[in-house]
């Protein structure tokens, strides 16, 4: 065994000197926290190894997410085999809340009332599950729903709203109610009699938990479950059988929980009982809570963890990552959202620790100040958000071929803003890679795929055209607001085409001129768009006369660019190809409807979740991903694009929020309201229920999240840092809202410039 400690700073070797009890380590960005739980996990392994006698214990580390399994996994066998001598693969367990769940639920099923061969249903079919449920129910409740709608929703668009916005909204909602509801225990059944007797104001609890209610007879119909069912049914079995949980608990005699500020209810409840409150580990950034808004997660559990006089606090504080410009610019972020944020309610949104760059002699030197540099879109300026584009994209140009060597990463708030950086990318020819969406969250492949074929199966279907627009095209190559604008070019260009009776007019114009078919005037950019959206879909009918398979591939090809989405494809396209020799009267609607249940039913694709792997930046490609996905991960240089008061708002009255719909009475946020319902259901106390202040926690708590998003973006960056922001798409057309830089930026600029 090799136990020297040189290559550990003293707050690493005092961390994996640790023997028992209670320990909460809150770790800033790049001070080496996988490093060091890697080595407190081997020192503990051999702790085991030492006094086994013949039991079967492990270490047990529950972590985030799935690439984060893998990781440990290797670092901590690479550790066990290399330096202390031991098998690599042996002595620990590494798993995710929801692997850990369905460990426990597996061995003793029949515990919770499952039957041995319980299936698990992933979050798309699920999601497919309530999507269906809410529109079975939705024709019964669309005129108690009404009230939901603002007076000033124009009549010509109401018919719109009714039959298609609100529908698409109340599935997200339903999908957090039910999530809020198994996260708190409590069922359908006990929802309806705590809705007995009450009022109007509740008929969205009674809509979603009817929803709810019908949505856990379908999972039980096909002898399922979900996986929030998974940990509330494990946290059962725990509580049920306490036989059961002290082999647990001696199996698994220390618990090193990383990632502990995405922790919920349910798995802060479930850790407890595991550990029995004795050796547990707890490893996490408050500051890095990223994944709060309308989830289960939430950094209070960590930061109370911390705050315990029972818990040993030994906090990472030290860190190599970055200059200490970069790292005197993500302190100021705290320090001024701490003391001087305009809203009293976000000067809690961050937790009081300062970022220390490393001693001399450390193994990590931070880089040096003297080429670090920091740069803030200058405020007079004002860039719509195409210019925005170009500014990166230029900045791009230049300094790609002069640093080869070097790592680069552009990140955006929303995926949608990374399609568009791209495309241009692309046209340009920069080498790049995207960590916009992972497949089995975001990116539903066999949708888009079964989109493209449902048009191509009825060519002359107007509604179809317009939804390969709307569902394929659009989201590659615009933001949310251009979306959700009701009267702006994109929704007008797909009523246009859902209305327009002959498609082909569209597609093969009379004298080339499309314009006609449609009757739109048109900004130039959105003209440019379609051109380009035909030349796809004529491609695509050019290739009709091709087998199955070769059709699909063809349209993988135009869409998809993700490693994983590729693969993804070709996997459909040979089933598909089986399909349809299996069944040789089939024509493209069957095959449709196989893709269907095939994009239903990711179990058939199992071992294409891109999340099940790492990240590593390459040197001389750039990296294009949001800002959620580049957390843990670091790049010589970062662009931080649309740091704008939209995507990083400060609670401040006369801003705009994304994904708060304008047809929706009063300025509620319906989804905080459900939940807030809900609470007051749980609660027993629905009278002190009133619309309106959940609605403002909501954009409080979104803004607190967004503060620390941009403290995530911020010390991804080693060296240099570029903050660009832009003014929205319908500025210079008298917006309702004139997009400013984001608050903090005005502070930032101030560090950066020497006056703060």
């Amino acid at each position: 065994m090799n136990d020297t400690p040189f290559k550990f700073r003293a707050s690493q070797f005092d961390i994996i000197s640790y023997s028992r009890g209670l320990m909460g380590v809150a770790a800033v960005p790049g001070s080496g926290k996988t490093f060091t739980l890697s080595h407190l996990a081997a020192a503990l392994v051999q702790k085991l190894s030492n006094r086994r006698a013949g039991r079967d214990q492990e270490v047990l580390i529950v972590t985030f997410a799935n690439a984060a399994v893998n990781s440990f996994k290797s670092r901590i066998a690479a550790i066990l085999e290399q330096e202390r001598g031991l098998l690599p693969y042996t002595g620990y367990r590494v798993r995710t809340l929801h692997g850990l769940a369905h460990d426990i639920v597996r061995e003793r099923p029949t515990l919770v009332g499952l039957a041995e061969d319980f299936r698990i249903v992933d979050d798309r079919v699920a999601y497919a599950i309530r999507r269906d449920t809410v529109t079975a129910h939705y024709s019964e409740w669309r005129e108690r729903l009404r009230w939901i709608l603002s007076d000033e929703v124009e009549e010509r668009y109401e018919k719109v709203v009714i039959n298609k916005d609100l529908p698409e909204l109340l599935i997200d909602l339903v999908d957090r109610f039910i999530s809020r509801a198994k996260e708190m225990q409590i069922t359908p059944e006990e929802l309806l009699i705590a809705l007995e007797n009450q009022d109007a104001v509740f008929d969205l609890s009674r809509f979603a938990t009817a929803v709810y209610q019908d949505y856990q007879r379908s999972l039980a119909y096909r002898g399922a479950v979900d996986f929030q069912d998974l940990v509330r049914l494990a946290l059962t079995a725990l509580q049920t059988d306490t036989q059961y949980l002290e082999r647990l608990q001696d199996r698994w005699p220390y618990i090193l929980e990383d990632e502990a500020q995405d922790s919920s209810l349910l798995q802060e409840k479930m850790l407890w009982l595991l550990t029995g409150g004795k050796n547990w580990v707890r490893v996490g950034d408050p500051n890095q809570a990223i994944n709060t808004t309308f989830t289960s997660a939430n950094p209070q559990f960590l930061r109370n963890f911390l705050a315990n006089p029972d818990v040993k606090d030994r906090p990472l504080n030290t860190s190599g990552r970055s200059s200490r410009k970069i790292i005197r610019l993500a302190n100021e972020l705290i320090r001024w959202t701490t003391d001087q944020h305009p809203v009293m309610e976000l000067r809690s949104a961050f937790y009081p620790q300062d970022i220390l760059p490393t001693e001399p002699g450390d193994i990590q030197a931070n880089p040096p100040d003297t080429t670090s540099t920091l740069y803030i879109y200058p405020f007079d300026r004002r860039l719509n958000p195409d210019d925005e584009l170009k500014v990166v994209l230029s900045s791009l140009q230049k300094w790609l071929p002069e640093n080869p060597d070097k790592t680069v990463a552009v990140l955006v708030p929303e995926n949608s803003r990374g399609f568009q950086l791209t495309q241009l990318l692309q046209e340009v020819g920069l080498p790049y890679e995207e960590l916009l969406r992972s497949t089995t969250e975001t990116r539903a492949t066999a949708g888009l795929l079964r989109s493209a074929l449902l048009y191509l199966s009825n060519p002359r279907s107007s509604p179809l055209l317009a939804a390969v627009y709307r569902d394929v095209w659009v989201p590659m190559y615009f933001d949310g607001e251009e979306i959700e604008d009701a009267e702006g070019p994109i929704n007008q260009i797909q009523k246009a085409l859902h209305r327009h009776k002959q498609p082909e007019d569209f597609i093969w114009p009379v004298g080339g001129d499309w314009t006609l078919a449609l009757d739109l005037e048109l900004p130039d950019d959105y003209h440019e768009n379609l051109d380009r959206f035909i030349a796809l879909i004529r491609r695509w009918l050019s290739a009709l006369s091709l087998p199955i398979d070769q059709l699909l591939l063809t349209i993988g090809q135009d869409l998809f660019t993700d490693p994983t989405d590729i693969a993804l494809t070709y996997k459909i396209a040979v089933l598909m190809r089986s399909i349809a020799q299996a069944n040789p009267t089939w024509r493209l609607p069957d095959l449709a409807e196989e893709l269907r249940q095939i994009s239903e039913n990711q179990r058939k694709f199992i071992g294409f979740d891109d999340a099940e792997t790492g990240y590593a930046p390459k040197p001389g490609i750039i990296t294009v991903s949001t800002m959620h996905a580049a957390k843990g991960l670091e790049w010589d240089r970062v662009y931080l694009m649309a740091v704008n008061n939209y995507s990083f708002p400060s609670a401040l009255d006369y801003e705009e929020y994304l994904g708060e719909k304008r047809f929706i009475r009063d300025n509620l946020n319906l989804d905080a309201e459900v939940l807030a319902q809900l609470d007051a259901l749980i609660n027993k106390h629905p009278d002190d229920y009133e619309p309106g202040p959940a609605s403002q926690q909501a954009r409080i708590d979104y803004a607190a999240e967004r503060l620390r998003l941009l403290y995530v973006g911020i010390t991804r960056a080693k060296s240099d840092l570029s903050i660009t922001w832009n003014v929205g798409r319908y500025w210079e057309r008298g917006g309702s809202f004139v997009k400013q830089p984001a608050v903090p930026l005005y502070h930032l600029r101030e560090i950066i410039n020497g006056d703060g």
